[in-house]
């Protein structure tokens, strides 16, 4: 050691201590220190401010220049680093994973430990490989086993709010309906466990039965079946195979007798609709079918809808015709209405094309009234422009722009109609061309008639509802019988979202997703003992909305809990 030791010092910290000696003991000034020492003068004058509150342990522990040893968080993932290495994953599989695992390391931290630990660039593999790779230390889910069901005291859940629709349940009596002997079931999971299962699901307005393994690790809704965790994608797919038509009508048929005993099936009005499902899968034994959002025919499974007009209500469903039975379905619907309630639906309200003319005739035989549109033939617009007595009319209670419309009533004969007809042609509603209604009911109102067609719409929007939220057109199998009791499901799940929707003051007439964003997805709490269930719901917005409801629900006892006590309360 000399005196350059002291005059020139080449460590920073030993720097900035003699600069700073020098301005405060010599009384050198900024510039001289500036130029003797390195510095700029802006530099100098800054240190020299900040230099104020500083102690001597600031000068004397020497700086780090980058971190020589690995960080805490870094330290605890090495060996989980070293594992993964050695089961062949490469640095970004790595890193992905151990996001996954909420462990945050940057790839060349990652590169850095693997090659201290001597690991050589990774050898190129194929995609098979790779597969293989990332398998080999996948986590499986616990099997579904209504046994294992509240081993633990407490649970989890994404989509507690699955669990208001529990009240709903039984206030419909629906666990009755789920438990009729032709169900199935296996030993490990029980006919109603395996029927909630599914509707769970479809509640949750899942895309696809094949992603039913997101939810794998859910236990929370697995208690809403009963299970310790909701079955997996192949045991829900092969689930539904096992239903033929026979047992889904026996499910609507019990589904409709439980609406109209509650009130949502007034029966006086009913919209009746075609729906296509589209099929784009590998080439199956389908019929071609119009697909209007498409434009054109195309291999789809159609589908057959039923709607009470009055209550927005769907009560019936078929997913299972064929070409030579589309022109009866109505009929079929008709005395399938009347095997379920005693009597025939009084009016029906559907699309020209939907039956013929003889099976109009059919209804008017069974004194059913209906109201459908007349088919336009060549002729159409020149007997238009003949009419001469056109009358008016105002719709009332009608949110629609064009409620000022014009008339012209005639008795007419129809092909194959035996009897008299009443058509009522309207124009004025912005239509190129005016509508042509026809109906069997010759002592109606015309306002009342045209209001009541006016509402056909609500069927569509419905149908439409179903395509968004529950994906009825997300078809995954061309078998039908998959079909059909899927989509008896999904007007299961619309109805419970409908009747929810009624329990709150301003979410009355949203949208399936409305609800489901605003109620159903919550972070929840589940604890569970020998005499309830708990349900505590994480805050939300709209919380508010429900609690009046939830808190006047009676003591509500689950049977596929073992008759366990659901509670529910709020953060």
């Amino acid at each position: 050691m000399d005196a350059n030791f002291f005059l020139k010092p080449k460590n920073s910290m030993q720097k900035r201590y003699e600069a700073l000696r020098a301005a405060f003991v010599d009384c050198k000034t900024t510039k001289e220190i500036a130029d003797e020492y390195g510095y700029t003068f802006f530099s100098f004058k800054s240190l020299r401010r900040d230099a104020k509150n500083l102690t001597a342990d600031h000068f004397f522990n020497s700086l780090k220049k980058g971190p020589k040893t690995y960080h805490d968080k870094t330290l605890s993932a090495y060996d989980r680093i070293i594992e993964l290495r050695k089961k062949n994953y490469s640095i970004n599989e790595i890193h992905e994973k151990l996001k996954a695992e909420e462990i945050n390391i940057c790839p060349d931290i990652i590169n850095k430990i693997l090659k201290k630990e001597g690991f050589t660039k990774l050898f190129r593999r194929t995609s098979r490989e790779r597969l293989e790779t990332l398998q080999s230390d996948k986590i499986y889910p616990e099997a579904s086993d209504v046994k294992a069901f509240g081993i633990n005291s407490s649970y989890t859940s994404r989509f507690g709010g699955i669990f208001l629709f529990l009240p709903i349940i039984h206030e419909l009596k629906l666990e009755k309906l789920f438990e009729i002997e032709e169900l199935y079931g296996s030993n490990k999971i029980p006919p109603i466990s395996y029927i909630l299962s599914y509707l769970a699901l479809k509640l949750l307005g899942k895309e696809r039965l094949s992603y039913v393994d997101d939810f794998s690790f859910d236990y929370g809704l697995g208690v809403f079946a009963g299970l310790n965790v909701l079955p997996k994608a192949t045991a829900i797919g092969s689930y539904s195979y096992h239903h033929p038509r026979t047992i889904t009508k026996k499910l609507l048929k019990g589904f409709m007798k439980l609406l109209k005993t509650h009130g949502y099936l007034k029966g006086q009005n009913i919209n009746l609709d075609f729906h296509s499902i589209p099929y784009f899968g590998d080439k199956a034994e389908l019929n071609k079918n119009w697909v209007p959002t498409r434009g054109k025919c195309m291999k789809s499974i159609l589908s057959f809808f039923a709607q009470d007009l009055d209550t927005t209500f769907l009560c019936y469903s078929n997913g299972e015709i064929n070409h030579e039975e589309i022109n009866d379905e109505v009929l079929s619907f008709v005395d399938f209405y009347k095997t379920t309630n005693g009597i025939y639906p009084e009016r029906l309200i559907f699309d020209s094309k939907l039956t013929t003319y003889a099976n109009l005739y059919e209804l008017n035989l069974k004194n059913i009234s209906f109201v459908t549109l007349k088919r336009r033939g060549k002729n159409f617009e020149k007997k238009i422009s003949s009419i001469t007595n056109w009358k008016k009319i105002t719709l009332d209670n009608l949110k629609r722009k064009y409620r000022n419309l014009e008339y012209s009533e005639s008795i007419i004969k129809l092909t194959n109609y035996k009897g008299d007809i009443r058509q009522i042609i309207v124009k004025g509603t912005s239509r190129e061309l005016p509508m042509c209604l026809i109906t069997n009911d010759l002592n109606d109102s015309v306002k009342n008639i045209v209001t009541i067609y006016t509402k056909r719409w609500r069927i569509e929007n419905n149908i439409q509802e179903n395509i968004d939220f529950f994906n009825l057109n997300a078809v995954s199998s061309p078998i039908v019988v998959k079909v059909d009791f899927d989509i008896a499901f999904t007007l299961i799940a619309n109805t419970m979202y409908k009747i929810f929707a009624k329990k709150t003051k301003w979410f009355k007439d949203s949208k399936a997703k409305t609800i489901s964003r605003n109620f159903i997805e919550v972070d929840t709490k589940i604890s569970i003992n020998e005499e309830s269930v708990e349900i505590k719901l994480g805050k939300k917005c709209f919380n508010p909305v429900i609690m009046d409801w939830i808190s006047s629900l009676p003591e509500i006892k689950i049977s596929w809990w073992n008759n366990r006590i659901l509670k529910f309360k709020f953060e």
